[in-house]
């Protein structure tokens, strides 16, 4: 059922403002990981991964502030991501990170990512726009 919802926003995104990456994340305060429930590239990205997210620059913004992170070049995907060598390597690099929130906290991301320069910060609006409807699939 999740996978339907997801492939919606997918489409939707797709015919907003494209991808060439798009992911899903829940997040798990506990262990203060991400992980993947819904990826476009699952040999890349698959689905179950997990990333820690401990006190991070892109943590404080995004899971813990609510706010949207938004990068267009290489210098601000190696400033927010482990794994930017890989995210560079796959061709990409322009990152839109949308947070879902549930009941005023953050439970998930929605993760755009394309060639660099590929989003403007134009695109951010239709991203933000996206999110309130994967929170049902990943509230507690």
């Amino acid at each position: 059922m999740h996978e339907t919802l997801f492939g919606r926003i997918d489409a939707l995104a797709q015919a907003s403002f494209g991808h060439r990456l798009f992911t899903v994340t829940r997040y798990l305060p506990a262990t203060a990981e991400v992980e993947r429930v819904y990826t476009t590239d699952a040999g890349a990205y698959p689905l179950g991964g997990r990333k820690l997210k401990r006190d991070t620059a892109w943590s404080r913004q995004v899971l813990d502030g609510g706010e949207t992170y938004f990068a267009n070049d290489a210098a601000g995907i190696r400033a927010a991501f482990d794994d930017a060598g890989k995210i560079l390597a796959l061709g990409l690099g322009s990152v839109i990170n949308v947070p879902v929130k549930a009941d005023g906290k953050v439970v998930g991301t929605l993760n755009f990512l394309r060639e660099p320069g590929g989003y403007s910060l134009a695109d951010v609006p239709k991203a933000l726009a996206l999110a309130p409807h994967a929170a049902p699939a990943l509230a507690p």
